[in-house]
């Protein structure tokens, strides 16, 4: 035992030589071991001066700030994941990165000076701002861990759209911004380093200063309060330090996901228990960990011959850290006590009408909505140009809205989306590599490439879930992970081809810009094909709502039913993001809003939420053709700023009820 004790300092301090040695000679210069370790006599003299700036001025920055970096996102980790006692808990599946990430872009657009001169109190702001909104919502709809980290990544994606719409619409103001915010390390001088080290120092040693009452609080917050801990205090202090040290991470080198997932876990494997051992030793694994990232980001586009590009170190983290975290998914010891089933979840009603009467006003407000943006400035000759926008609007909007309300049930979650399911953004990043690398797609090509990401991504999801046991919340877990992972290789595709940057965006943001009839005739085949098979199903929907017991109890084969019913909310989804891209929040609140006027039953929700959504579509596509005309605004943005604001409503007027 002593001597395994023994190897592991040895073995980290061999790493720690090893990668910073790499990192030191993997540049533009080709600089070798001899000029590194003082042997200038062995080279020209005008090669060696040239060769030691680079070493001073830019690797040797990068490598002490991707040190820095990793080692605050390491101990940021285990502060949080040891103040929620949850395994899933980061700074990346908690929103606290985007979060960041979102405030650094509003205040570069709004209030640069202030945001050039306090970039790390902007940052923070956004974090604990985020922060407060995933806690607070998660806390209306269960106390379970796994439902934390769902709606943690959740807002995640959601700020991270808006993050996109900003970079799109300001994008000469905000030139270099994409590729920072996916993790940038390069440096230039040492004005970041100086400027972050004593933070990163003074949290960490606060941070060892509560160890202690980390380690009380994990044997359950009612024996840590037996013990005399003040447990509110502690698990607050812990995440304010948490969030100063992922906020600074942020606000120098962008978003650095899944540090501070993986340093924890892999510093508790090693056998470090204690909160004080645990945050030292997962600071020095992030360190290498992140440090290992940007040496492979840099080496890649060496093999590949493309020494001009740059790929971003938050690429290569997210890459490997979204594969670990399904892995923790699959190992059945470690999630046996997380997947909980959470309570009765729902929407409060505000008023009780006759689902007929709801379904006859939904359907002429509908064929109104649809009238007025079909005809409203329209010259008749350019009828062929309008009418398929406004069907694949509807058809979408209604495909989206079933998907939610069905995710919705079977998850008893009221912020469960498409979204959720990986296949949208899966599906995005097949068309955005098709358009990199084949250039001039048609947008028909470009939906089959959307449904052979989303088919891909599907029998990925659906080979996990046979692992959990179909368990909703952990397929939608597993999902999300999916979805970091083709968000982070989205934004590796655009920096690697910048040129389609633009009209790659566009897509990614979710519009109805160049629909043709081939495309209607795709997205409707496929609409009025799969929901009346989800009508079918309506009375299994209905009872598991119930939870595994009763539906079980009266005879319903709960596996295959949700194997089912998840099929046809992926096809459903793909088809989808094949003809407008990804868009966000329809799932989300077109069921929301029929639950309200007081519909339970399925048989009158699905219809209902599929006219809602199709409403909610067709009035975002009319309004981002009309408020800024003749420019135009792409749906999904519309729809995510709208979405947005409903969260915030829904949070202050409270409108979840939770029944035991």
């Amino acid at each position: 035992m002593f001597i395994l004790e023994s190897v592991k300092p040895t073995l980290a301090v061999f790493l720690f030589i090893l990668l910073v040695t790499v990192s030191l000679t993997v540049g533009p210069a080709g600089i070798d071991l001899d000029l590194l370790y003082g042997l200038p006599f062995l080279k020209e003299a005008a090669h060696h001066s040239m060769a030691s700036e680079i070493v001073t001025w830019l690797l040797l920055p990068r490598t002490l700030m991707a040190l820095l970096c990793g080692a605050a996102l390491g101990a940021a980790g285990v502060l949080i994941q040891g103040s929620t006692r949850n395994p899933f808990a980061s700074p990346a599946t908690l929103g606290v990165n985007s979060g960041a990430m979102l405030a650094i872009v509003l205040g570069s657009v709004l209030l640069p000076e202030i945001t050039d001169q306090y970039p790390v109190v902007v940052a923070f702001t956004g974090a604990a701002l985020t922060t407060l909104l995933v806690f607070r919502l998660a806390s209306a709809i269960s106390d379970s861990p796994v439902n934390l980290v769902l709606v943690g990544m959740a807002i995640t994606l959601s700020l991270g759209a808006l993050s996109a719409g900003m970079l799109m619409f300001f994008e000469n103001r905000l030139d270099g911004l994409y590729t920072w915010g996916a993790g940038n390390l390069a440096q230039f001088d040492y004005q970041a380093i100086n400027s972050s080290w004593p933070i990163f120092t003074l949290m960490i040693v606060f941070a060892m200063l509560l160890a202690r009452r980390l380690d009380l609080i994990e044997l359950g917050s009612e024996q840590a309060g037996s013990l005399g801990v003040n447990v509110k205090r502690t698990v607050g202090l812990s995440l304010v330090i948490a969030l100063l040290l992922s906020a600074t991470v942020v606000s120098q080198v962008g978003m650095i996901s899944f540090i501070g997932l993986i340093a924890p876990h892999i510093a508790r494997g090693l056998g470090y228990r204690s909160a004080w051992s645990r945050l030292l030793v997962a600071s020095m694994i992030g360190a290498l960990l992140l440090l290992s990232a940007d040496v492979l980001a840099r080496m890649i586009p060496f093999l590949m011959s493309e020494a001009h590009y740059s790929i971003p170190a938050g690429a290569m983290t997210t890459v490997v850290g979204a594969p670990f975290m399904i892995f923790l998914l699959t190992q059945r010891k470690r999630i046996s006590g997380l997947a909980t089933a959470p309570r009765e979840t729902g929407i409060r009603a505000l008023f009780h009408w006759s689902p007929v009467k709801v379904l006859l006003v939904l359907l002429s407000v509908l064929m109104v909505a649809c009238y007025f943006s079909l005809f409203s400035g329209l010259d008749m000759s350019w009828i062929d140009l309008r009418w398929p926008r406004v069907l694949t609007a509807a058809f979408a909007g209604a495909a989206l809205a079933v998907s939610g309300l069905v995710l919705q049930s079977l998850m008893r979650n009221p912020l469960a989306s498409p979204d959720v399911s990986g296949l949208t953004t899966t599906g995005v990043l097949f068309v955005v590599m098709g358009t990199v690398l084949v250039p001039g797609l048609e947008r028909m090509d470009m939906a089959m490439l959307s449904m052979l990401g989303s088919g891909f991504a599907l029998v990925l999801l659906m080979a996990l879930s046979r692992m959990t046991g179909f368990n909703p919340q952990l397929f939608a877990l597993a999902g999300l992970c999916l979805s970091a992972v083709s968000a982070t290789l989205i934004s590796v595709v655009l920096v690697l081809g910048s040129n389609q940057s633009s009209e790659v965006l566009l897509w990614l943001s979710g519009s109805t810009y160049a629909a043709s009839s081939d495309l209607v005739y795709l997205l409707g085949s496929g609409v009025l094909i799969l929901i009346p098979m989800l009508m079918l199903m309506w009375r299994k929907l209905d009872i598991l709502q119930l939870g595994a017991f009763w539906p079980a109890l009266l005879g319903i084969r709960v596996k295959v039913s949700v194997f089912l019913l998840m099929l046809l909310v992926a096809l459903l989804s793909a088809v989808s993001v094949a003809t407008v891209g990804g868009i966000s929040f329809i799932g989300l609140m077109a069921p929301h809003i029929c639950r309200v006027t007081g519909m339970s039953s399925h048989r009158h929700l699905i219809p209902a939420t599929a006219m809602t959504g199709a409403l909610l579509l067709v009035l975002s596509d009319w309004l981002s053709r009309s408020l800024m005309s003749p420019f135009e605004i792409p749906s999904g943005l519309l729809v995510s700023g709208a979405g947005g604001i409903y969260f915030i409503l829904l949070l202050i007027s409270g409108k979840y009820v939770q029944r035991r």
